[in-house]
């Protein structure tokens, strides 16, 4: 007797600490960027997403959603995709890959109230809508939404006000989900192509406003780097960026926890590089890096 109710115990202790994987992924343009005629390089994607071992993974720049949604069915078994209707100007859909072992799909819609703040969002205009999903953790029955966002590009004045427009919808949507449901946990990943993080301007600072004032806490704010362009000169090496981030509420938060790059982020540890150096996950798949951090 006393044997079964130690067991039970301990099952229930490792169900209540149960954690899962969460992180952001822009797959440049998937798949086919026709800016630079390049093909996605499927096999090299395909490696990094299994090494990666997410259980929701936010996506931006897909454009091919029903090539997107076969690769995941064949290269990725036990996983699903959701990806959002609208893709903005530029057709760039986003949305999530989850793991159906160990988390719920329980809904899934999208916001075009953030592709041009204070008009009417079009699904084919102005910049991608906010994907936004509620998840249940399988093992601990957790509820969670997932929001995955591809804001204004561009270090310009105008890109940088709308993306502090941007933030501010994102709050509200939040602060009325709250209210409406009563679910307190929350992440907001993706590109939010932050320009000017790394230098501590005006994208560092009313970004780190609002997540303050959400009471969330930026999981990527000291990854180093996510992203590499080629610097706006002709000097061969290319510089480093972090655009993307993992934001998430102290209930969905690990001791200590923060994200990690991986992909060519990681293999040159964010320092400036040289085309060669940053490999075929740079050339061939995407000038981003995935982040992941691990939740509970």
């Amino acid at each position: 007797m006393k044997l079964s109710l130690m067991l039970l115990a301990l099952l229930s202790s490792l169900s209540v600490q149960a954690s899962i994987t969460i992180g952001a992924y822009n797959i440049r343009n998937f798949d086919y960027d026709e800016r630079y005629r390049i093909r996605t390089d499927k096999v090299e994607l395909s490696s990094m997403l299994k090494n990666l071992k997410t259980d929701v993974l936010s996506v931006e720049e897909i454009v091919n959603t029903a090539e997107f949604n076969t690769f995941i069915t064949t290269k990725m078994p036990g996983h699903k995709a959701a990806i959002s209707e609208c893709g903005g100007a530029h057709g760039q859909h986003l949305g999530f890959i989850y793991n159906t072992q160990t988390v719920n799909l329980l809904s899934f819609n999208e916001d075009l109230s953030i592709s041009e703040p204070g008009q009417a969002g079009g699904c084919d205009s102005g910049s991608r809508p906010l994907a936004i999903a509620l998840f249940e953790i399988k093992a601990t029955k957790q509820k969670f939404y997932g929001m995955t966002a591809h804001l204004k590009s561009g270090s310009a004045p105008d890109s940088m006000d709308k993306r502090a427009k941007q933030y501010l919808i994102i709050k509200k949507i939040i602060n009325e989900l709250k209210s409406k449901t009563g679910i307190v946990d929350f992440y907001v990943a993706g590109d939010l192509n932050t320009t000017e993080y790394l230098n501590r301007g005006g994208d560092y600072t009313r970004l780190t406003k609002v997540v303050s004032e959400l009471g969330m806490i930026d999981l990527s704010q000291n990854v180093g780097c996510s992203a590499y362009w080629w610097g706006g000169t002709e000097d061969g090496l290319e510089e480093p960026a972090l655009l993307d981030h993992v934001i998430v509420t102290p209930g969905l938060r690990k001791t200590t926890n923060q994200a990690q790059a991986h992909a060519h982020c990681k293999k040159v540890s964010c320092r400036q590089a040289a085309l060669k150096d940053l490999g075929v996950s740079y050339e061939s798949v995407s000038d981003h890096c995935p982040i992941t951090a691990t939740i509970q």
